[in-house]
Formats: structure tokens, C-alpha cells, sequence
């Protein structure tokens, strides 16, 4: 065989691998490409950075996008696992309801990362229904606490991963909490588990990519 047709089927062997992990895992929303105190609004409904993906999915208008100082953004927290967060804005500590809206529907479940610094006991309530702007049926409730007590260096510093399955067809989710004190992250629409790709399957896909520009078949297998 010829070093370019093992290539080409160590090529194929990773990008399946490297498929695998996103089959049947939803939609993911990074976010990328949404700077510091950018309206969320229709970045997933066709008005997003060039090739961000249109979901047909609508956020509230106090949804407003946020970077990590640690990715040259203003943000006082830690960098998500990827792209920028979104929070709510509002007064700090009043109640705010933030919506988000996919005309289409979607299934299955429902998962994204968060990093709350709730004070006085206070939480945030998420909530998944069947009609538009948190009407109809509510089909999933979620329950998110303070996750950062212990931080020092930042004022957020923890990002915890929440998921939750439901039967039957969503078209909103709302979140219902303390403005400015919540962070959210690759959301994942469609699935309990996040789209986020496992650490080894990036490793897999880097690996083969980087074996295979080299043009060194020995050298690919010897990593």
C-alpha cells in the first residue's frame, strides 16, 4: 500500500473516531465569535459570526455575551471549556428571566456548563416547556446552586456541567434567577449529555491530522 492511501485511511479512521462523539449528542452553542457585552439575540438564528450554524434558536434580549479576561475578555471568571459565556444582565441580584426560544422544537434533553456565585441562599430555577416563551407544558426543571464558594483568585473560577432528559417536544427554555451572578456555556440542545468532544477524541484528531501533514507513515505510528 502507498504511504498517501494509508494515509487517506488513517484520515478516515479519525474523522470517524472523532464523529462518533458527536452522534446523536444535539446542537452545541459555543458561542464563538460573540464579543464582550454583545446581544446574544439571533446568533444562532442566522445573524451569527460567519459560519456559525443556524439553529433557528432566539435568545431574550437581556442575554449579552461575555469572554474570560484569561481569552482577553472583561470577564472576572474562568475560562468555559470553549468559546465565550453568556449571562443575563440586570440590576445584580434582582430576579430576571432570561428565555431562549427554538422555533423548530427540539427532544431528548437538554445539558450546558454554568458558573454561579448566588448569594443568601438564592438559586437558579431552569426550566424546559413545550410552547414558546415559557409557555405550555413544563416537560424538565433544573435547579442550579452557588458552585464557586471557595474561589480566591477570581470571582468565578468553576464551571459545572448540568443535564437533564424529558420526554415530549420543547420549544423554550427559561431561566429564572439572580441578574448578573449566573455564566453559561456550551449549551447543547437535543441531548441530557454535552456536544463538547471528549479530550481523548481531540487528542485522536490532532494526532492523526498532525502524523498525516508530516507525510511520515513510520512516524504517525510511532507516536
Amino acid at each position: 500500500m502507498t504511504r498517501s492511501g494509508f494515509a487517506a485511511i488513517v484520515l478516515s479512521l479519525v474523522l470517524l473516531c472523532s464523529a462518533s462523539a458527536f452522534a446523536n449528542s444535539g446542537q452545541l452553542m459555543d458561542f464563538y465569535g460573540l464579543k464582550d457585552l454583545q446581544a446574544v439575540g439571533n446568533f444562532y438564528n442566522g445573524s451569527g459570526f460567519p459560519g456559525t450554524p443556524n439553529f433557528g434558536v432566539t435568545f431574550s434580549s437581556n442575554f449579552f455575551g461575555l469572554n474570560s479576561f484569561q481569552n482577553g475578555g472583561s470577564g472576572n471568571f474562568s475560562a468555559p471549556p470553549f468559546g465565550p459565556a453568556i449571562f443575563m444582565n440586570g440590576t445584580v441580584g434582582s430576579a430576571v428571566t432570561g428565555t431562549i426560544n427554538m422555533a423548530q422544537g427540539f427532544s431528548t434533553g437538554l445539558n450546558f456548563f454554568f458558573t454561579a456565585g448566588f448569594t443568601g441562599g438564592q438559586t437558579e430555577t431552569v426550566q424546559i416547556w413545550s410552547g414558546a416563551n415559557g409557555t405550555g407544558t413544563v416537560l424538565a426543571t433544573i435547579i442550579l446552586g452557588n458552585n464557586n464558594a471557595s474561589c480566591t483568585s477570581v470571582l468565578y473560577c468553576t464551571w459545572s456541567v448540568a443535564g437533564t432528559s424529558f420526554s415530549g417536544t420543547a420549544h423554550s427554555i427559561t431561566f429564572s434567577g439572580p441578574a448578573d451572578e449566573l455564566g453559561l456555556a456550551d449549551i447543547t440542545i437535543g441531548s441530557s449529555t454535552t456536544a463538547v468532544p471528549e479530550p481523548s477524541t481531540v487528542y485522536l484528531l490532532g494526532l492523526g491530522l498532525a502524523g498525516i501533514s508530516i507525510g511520515s507513515v513510520r512516524r504517525f505510528l510511532s507516536v
